[in-house]
């Protein structure tokens, strides 16, 4: 169905209610049919098969949403920052050292997040979910040791990006604290 005939908002909505018609019974279901519905629509930064692959996004489809049609990506995708392509198997392997499993629904959700850090915007709206809560209940599901760090609610993104710099030993704050940080807000302050 081509989204630009309705409203994006309206599009969307039909898409989500399609996917969560056939959806699998797992808390999962709902941020992923998010998602897809947004990936469908172009919004965004999830290239074509969502970065996963044919195969592989065929597979979280069918595992997820049964055989409900596949879905194939608008053409104006936004593009991810090549810059990043490196740091990508580092974030799902620091994802993955904190998964409740090892399951092949965890490694999508892994890849999926890692994909969407290259984006610029803030990590739910580059994934494609619809909230920050969304994005919260996503990684609190699949990775709870890594979303008990987060004890504070520091941005995804960011948090993701320094406990890659932790983890590497690599510590560029210059304050001694996040609290002393001059850039606090950016960091903690409202999306």
């Amino acid at each position: 169905m081509n989204c630009a005939w309705i409203s994006p908002v309206d599009q969307r909505e039909r898409h989500f209610k399609r996917l969560l018609a056939h959806a699998l019974d797992d808390p999962n279901s709902v941020p992923l049919a998010e998602i897809l519905a947004n990936w469908q629509c172009g919004v965004g930064v999830l290239p074509e098969w969502l970065g996963l692959g044919e195969a592989e996004f065929d597979r979280l489809h069918q595992h997820f949403f049964g055989p409900v049609s596949s879905l194939r990506a608008s053409p104006w995708q936004q593009q991810l920052d090549p810059r990043l392509d490196d740091l990508r198997q580092d974030l799902v392997t620091l994802l993955l050292r904190d998964a409740r499993d090892d399951t092949p629904a965890v490694r999508w959700i892994a890849a999926l997040i890692a994909t969407a850090c290259q984006g610029s915007n803030h990590l739910w709206e580059d994934l494609g979910v619809w909230s920050r809560a969304s994005l919260s209940q996503l990684i609190s599901t699949n990775f709870p040791a890594l979303a008990a760090r987060n004890d504070r609610d520091m941005k995804w993104k960011k948090f993701l990006f320094k406990q890659l710099c932790v983890t590497e030993g690599i510590y560029i704050c210059r304050a001694p604290s996040c609290d002393q940080c001059s850039e606090y807000d950016d960091c903690f302050g409202p999306e």
